[in-house]
């Protein structure tokens, strides 16, 4: 029996932190004890198996203590740092997991401690530069194990120093998938979307690394097809969505949908889509392609990072040059061409990162360590 604090930093419905809530729902419970410690208590956390333990900041947890830690902080007590002490003195874990680059800071802690620690990179270049230079050093070369979701990442991960590292594909879990007919045909209309229109979906937070402000060009480059364009996704409210909120009213661009994740209705809106395109400047591995390719639908991506590795001929087309014309031409193919795009390799493929495939792999990454 393995015992494993998982450390977390928002408990949201990220792609990593979906990632990992699949695998806290269907481990072994015979061969691994588990505790997370969220960051953030976001709106996964309530999702949580009841038989793990979950924790948080000590500048989380209500107003009187929030303000008593941050006044003690104040005062040069480290409390955060005792915090996480006396959760690892009450858990005894054998493992600290640390899910993301944003939890790699505390390897240092693990190991003075006497911690072992596992890590998981969800992520590429750009948000490497969200930590230290020594905290990259440190949790790379203490991990005795480093997870990459790409072979891309566990390169890097090599390169970096990480003395062991594991490809494990982001896992989704397609046996709770759910679509309603009906319901598909309630979103379409609500959308005003014309019969025989075909409609393209993007998934992702909206920010300048997903490509948001690409997307209403690549609206505008596609004009005289009959097309219309969603995207499903949370935003913030920032400069970056009011210029491209700015640019939809400017372009006119009426067949173009902003819309929030809607969890119960997540399926019913890749069901909607005829296609996905996937518009990211940097895109370790986006799990949605796997959820979309479980519907038969056919991707557009970027050719880099991990839809290189996923996408193979007869189930989308790769853009060499991300740019709006770069897209049309790619879009307007699988437009035209539909036969070229096989559902059922499409289908099947997906089928290799559902989670009894995944988590099975997960385990034994870990138990062998």
């Amino acid at each position: 029996m393995k015992k494993i604090l998982f450390f977390t930093p928002y408990g949201s419905f990220t792609g990593s932190e979906v990632v990992l809530w699949t695998y806290l729902q269907n481990f072994d419970r015979q061969q691994i004890q588990a505790a997370l410690y969220s960051e953030n208590r976001g709106p996964l956390v309530a999702q949580l198996p009841a038989d793990i333990p979950s924790f948080t900041s000590p500048f989380n947890r209500g107003l009187a203590r929030k303000l008593v830690s941050k006044l003690t902080h104040a005062m040069g007590v480290k409390v955060y740092e005792n915090y996480i002490r006396r959760l690892q003195e009450h858990v005894k874990a054998d493992y600290w997991y640390l899910n993301t680059v944003l939890m790699f800071p505390l390897s240092k802690l693990a190991e003075q401690l006497g911690v072992k620690v596992i890590t998981q990179i969800h992520e590429l270049h750009s948000q490497f530069e969200s930590i230290h230079y020594d905290e990259m050093k440190h949790a790379m070369t203490y991990s005795e194990l480093v997870i990459g979701v790409t072979q891309q990442i566990c390169d890097l991960a090599t390169v970096m120093g990480a003395k062991r590292t594991a490809l494990l594909y982001p896992v989704v879990d397609l046996i709770h998938k759910e679509v309603s007919q009906q319901r598909v045909e309630e979103l379409r209309k609500k959308l005003n979307i014309a019969p025989g229109a075909f409609v393209w979906m993007m998934v992702g937070t909206r920010i300048y690394r997903k490509g948001v402000d690409l997307f209403p060009f690549i609206a505008q480059a596609l004009a005289d097809q009959p097309c219309h364009f969603i995207w499903m996704g949370n935003s913030q409210p920032t400069g970056l969505n009011y210029l491209v909120d700015s640019q939809v009213k400017a372009l006119n661009l009426s067949n173009l949908h902003f819309v929030d994740v809607q969890t119960d209705d997540y399926y019913n809106y890749l069901q909607l889509a005829d296609g996905l395109v996937m518009t990211s400047r940097e895109e370790p591995f986006g799990k949605i392609m796997t959820e979309a390719a479980s519907l038969g639908k056919p991707l557009v991506a970027p050719n880099a990072g991990g839809a290189r590795e996923f996408i193979v001929p007869g189930m989308g087309e790769l853009v060499d040059y991300p740019m709006p014309e770069e897209f049309r031409r790619a879009m307007v193919r699988v437009m035209q061409h539909p036969k070229n795009y096989n559902t059922n390799l499409l289908i099947e493929k997906s089928q290799q990162f559902d989670a009894k495939v995944q988590v099975l792999k997960w385990q034994e990454a870990i138990l062998q360590l």
